[in-house]
């Protein structure tokens, strides 16, 4: 937006460069100066606000990166941006970015995960209804009491196995699977409501993309036709055919179809973000267990 400010206030001056060139040679009047003075005039301080912001986002990137302050570099920011804004368009259908999304969002991973549990802590509780059984082994060497010779012991293998069922425990062991399988279950409510939210969070960025892609591809279409009224309007200015009023709302035309090309640019980048973040784009992870797909 500060280029776009620039570029605005510079043909303003050059418009009124212009115009003190036609008045010295008395082809206009004074009145057009005046005018092409006061449309500088009102475009300075947009160009001021401008630059303010830009200064300040570079510091609010810096703080964002870690940046410290350092004293020697006096009032300029810790960093210097490059480049510029660009339209790059990123084709995947709606139902592949969604499948991305539950598949790689982690805290859909960690609610799968809770739901694996919740089924293990089920069969933990159903194994209260049956049996258990202990088993040992071992071998013993016994000696005599009434020798103390080493050849005279006992000696072999031993085994031993008992076990225990609890017939009957008031309705315990029962109250214990209803416990885990109400958390089974309300794990799976979470898990379903979660895939839901991601399916809503990946439609909506999808939506704001496309949206986006849009705005830019009319948002081009308006400038290119606001250059050309700006041409036209400089052109019939030099035949006598127009006006300098038709000059300076050609610019203004000019310079808000350029704005709102740059908010569309910025509105595409970062919706762009928001839709990698909401499909998982740039999250890997190594699944340890092959459980609940998603739905």
């Amino acid at each position: 937006k500060r280029q776009v400010q620039e570029e605005s206030v510079g043909l303003l001056e050059s418009q009124l460069k212009d115009q003190q060139n036609r008045f010295e040679a008395g082809t206009v009047p004074r009145f057009n100066v005046l005018q092409a003075q006061v449309a500088l005039s009102n475009q300075l301080p947009n160009l001021i606000s401008a630059r303010n912001n830009y200064r300040i986002s570079e510091l609010q990137l810096s703080k964002t990166l870690g940046l410290d302050f350092d004293p020697l570099r006096g009032e300029g920011a810790p960093l210097e941006v490059m480049g510029e804004l660009t339209f790059v368009p990123r084709n995947i259908p709606l139902t592949q970015a969604i499948e991305l999304g539950k598949e790689r969002r982690p805290f859909l991973k960690q609610a799968r995960a809770n739901v694996l549990n919740a089924i293990e802590q089920v069969h933990v509780a159903l194994g209260g209804f049956l049996p258990n059984f202990t088993s040992s082994g071992g071998y013993e060497i016994f000696s005599s009491p009434l020798s103390t010779s080493w050849n005279d012991t006992s000696k072999g293998f031993v085994f031993g196995l008992t076990g225990n069922w609890a017939v009957w425990d008031s309705g315990e062991t029962y109250g214990r699977v209803k416990q885990q399988r109400a958390l089974l279950s309300e794990a799976k409510i979470t898990y379903d409501d979660d895939v839901r939210q991601v399916e809503l969070e990946v439609q909506q960025a999808y939506s704001n993309l496309q949206q986006n892609r849009e705005l830019i591809q009319s948002t081009e279409k308006t400038v290119e036709q606001a250059q050309e009224a700006e041409r036209l309007a400089k052109a019939r200015l030099d035949a006598g055919a127009g006006t300098q009023l038709d000059v300076l709302n050609s610019q203004v035309q000019l310079t808000t179809a350029q704005s709102t090309r740059l908010q569309a640019l910025f509105g595409y980048n970062s919706a762009l973000a928001e839709f990698d973040r909401v499909t998982g784009t740039q999250s890997t992870y190594t699944e340890s267990f092959d459980g609940i797909a998603p739905r």
